[in-house]
């Protein structure tokens, strides 16, 4: 379960999570929104969401020890998991949890940001 900070923007969670943090979460940010189409981000649950066509799509949030990315979709994860796609990580569930100084790369951000589009797109 993330940790919830005092946040109304994201500009103020990213301000609020520890510094190992905030540069990681700030590459991954950077990596969504330039693979979402049209992103508009914003504070629920008290973690960052990313939205497509108003619907929420993913979610970033720092824990005690790693960083996390909330993929918002069991479906997803679950496929995500069979068919070894995913070589940064670890899945715990529906989010993809990973290291406080190792940001997911762009080709994994893609890759999941891609595959929830779709979700989406198919609804």
């Amino acid at each position: 379960m993330p940790r919830g900070y005092a946040a109304d923007t994201v500009e103020d969670y990213l301000t609020a999570v520890p510094d190992d943090q905030r540069a990681t979460l700030a590459t991954v940010r950077g990596s969504l929104l330039a693979a979402i189409p049209d992103a508009t981000e914003g504070i629920s649950y008290q973690i960052p969401i990313f939205s497509y066509r108003g619907k929420g799509l993913l979610g970033l949030s720092a824990a005690q020890k790693h960083c996390s990315l909330h993929l918002m979709s069991p479906p997803l994860a679950k496929a995500l998991k069979a068919e070894g796609d995913l070589s940064e990580g670890t899945l715990s569930g529906a989010t993809l949890q990973f290291p406080n100084d190792a940001p997911l790369s762009d080709a994994t951000v893609r890759l999941i940001v891609e595959r929830r589009i779709a979700e989406v797109d198919a609804r």
